[in-house]
Parts: C-alpha cells; structure tokens; sequence
C-alpha cells in the first residue's frame, strides 16, 4: 500500500509540475519582431515629442507613461542617474505645469534604429542654439511597452 501511495504522490507531484511550468509559459512576455520594436520606439518618439510641446497636458504625459512598464527606469548617469518611472512622472508633471516645456515643434527627429533582441540602439536628432546635435539612446522592451530606456549623451 505504501508503494501506490508514493506512486500516487509522485504522479501528484509531477502533475502539479507540469501545471506551474505551463501558467510560467503563459505569463512569459513574448518578444516583438524587428519592425514592431521599431514602430514602438516612434511611437515612443512622437509621444516624448508630444509632452515638450508648448499647450501639452496631462493627459500627454499620461499616454507616454501608459507604455511604460510599472518597474520602467531611465538612466542618464551623465544627468542625475537612474530615475523609477514614479519619479520620472512626477519630474515631468512638475515641468509641465512650471510651463518648462515650449517646443513649437518635435525636440527629437529619429536618425538611425539598430534593432536587438527586445532592445533597439536609436540615434536622434535635436537642433540646439541652432545646430544639430546627436542623441544615442537604448530603448528596452517587455513586451509592447518600454521597461528601461538609457541615454548615452552630454
């Protein structure tokens, strides 16, 4: 009798197993293809753009952050660090409504993408005291949304 028993244990053990090994798979993050990540890095893009111009609101900050993850950083050793995405938004808003954002046009015209596994390497472009300036970024992805995005820049 002890012997089904350990054979019925076992068969449990190996079952309940297979079951959390599945509900893992099921959560895991699929990756996007190269032209997807590229397409979410503009979109990125345009929507950072939407925030600097003068007359934005709210609720531009709001659609930019929704395609952030909830652990999201931003690196920028040479400006202060890492930033938590609650931190970064409230930096932002802060901004905002201190009326510091004044764009009359898009800040950052996209340049050059290099696409990696779930990473993309931007190069973009900002016209500054009147002269171009090039901005090397790395964009991280979980899935559809940004989880990490470092600057390489002064």
């Amino acid at each position: 009798m002890k012997s089904l028993w350990k054979l019925v244990y076992a068969i449990g053990v190996t079952l309940l197993s297979t079951v959390l090994h599945a509900n893992e798979s099921k959560t895991e993050i699929e990756s996007m293809t190269p032209k997807q990540l590229e397409q979410r890095v503009k979109v990125i893009n345009a929507l950072q753009n939407a925030v600097l111009l003068k007359g934005s609101s709210v609720a531009d900050v709001d659609a930019l952050f929704a395609q952030y993850t909830d652990d999201f950083q931003y690196v920028h050793k040479v400006y202060g660090g890492t930033y938590s995405r609650q931190h970064l938004y409230n930096n932002t808003v802060k901004f905002l409504k201190a009326g510091e954002y004044n764009y009359t046009g898009p800040r950052y015209t996209l340049v050059a993408m290099i696409v990696g596994h779930d990473a993309v390497s931007v190069e973009r472009q900002q016209i500054f005291e009147g002269k171009p300036e090039n901005h090397l970024s790395v964009f991280e992805f979980k899935g559809q949304k940004v989880s990490k995005i470092i600057e390489y820049w002064k």
